[in-house]
């Protein structure tokens, strides 16, 4: 064989074995991709309905208060789960899911909801009538109205009880109210709520430091109402109402 031709054939073997590369083993195969099952439980008054499902800070879609949302196709990996647009008197803990090849990971995120904040009310018996969701006043003047529409309540005062101020709803617009007592605005619970049972008629009960009055407005919002302060001279009542749930 001649010099050139040698040449040419070190040179065509060092080419084939470029091009067919070399391995150790057989070629791995790509991971399957996983997902995580997001899991959201909301407890509490004024609950959020509806939050932003966060992945490592980035949105996946939106879910209900007490929903189940899929993310998937994740590269196995762990990841920051979390929540947003919640509400301001909700709070909620990020949790970590690690997601294996082919697996669901379950992430489950507890929301808990407290009370807004207080609104006071100073209440004339008979005349002065609230709105309860915009805190606007009927005032009907001897107790008669201009209209029976846009309140929810008005004080009456038993001069026989003691305390004497007694609540009474708008039956025209089928309002509710509900007692609790034994119960303070500090320590009422979801529960209370829940066994609360609602009645558009009137309920004798004085209105007492000791209990909470629960009043379920036309629109379905339930107010707490507490801490009465009671003039007799006046025959004015002070109360403090707190929104618990938000209706439909």
């Amino acid at each position: 064989m001649s010099q050139s031709k040698t040449f040419a054939a070190i040179g065509l073997i060092t080419l084939s074995s470029l091009a067919c590369g070399t391995s150790d083993g057989p070629g791995t195969e790509p991971e399957l991709p996983g997902s995580i099952a997001v899991t959201t439980e909301t407890s509490g008054f004024a609950k959020d309905n509806s939050y932003d499902v966060l992945v490592d800070g980035t949105s996946a879609g939106t879910m209900g208060a007490n929903d189940q949302f899929m993310v998937s196709e994740l590269d196995p990996a762990t990841y920051e789960v979390n929540l947003g647009d919640v509400a301001s008197n909700c709070t909620v803990d990020g949790i970590t899911a690690t997601v294996a090849a082919g697996e669901t990971a379950d992430a489950t995120l507890s929301v808990v909801c407290t009370a807004g904040a207080s609104s006071p009310y100073s209440l004339r018996a008979s005349r002065d009538r609230p709105n309860l969701e915009d805190g606007t006043i009927t005032e009907c003047t001897f107790g008669i109205c201009p209209t029976q529409q846009g309140w929810d309540l008005y004080v009456e005062f038993n001069s026989s009880a003691n305390p004497q101020a007694v609540i009474r709803v708008n039956e025209t617009t089928a309002v509710e109210i509900a007692h609790l007592p034994g119960v303070t605005l500090e320590d009422i619970t979801e529960a209370d709520v829940l066994g609360a049972t609602f009645t558009t008629g009137p309920v004798e009960d004085s209105f007492d430091t000791g209990r909470v009055i629960l009043i379920k407005t036309d629109t379905g919002n339930i107010y707490a109402l507490g801490h009465p302060v009671e003039s007799t001279l006046l025959l004015t009542l002070g109360f403090d109402a707190v929104l618990l749930v938000a209706g439909p």
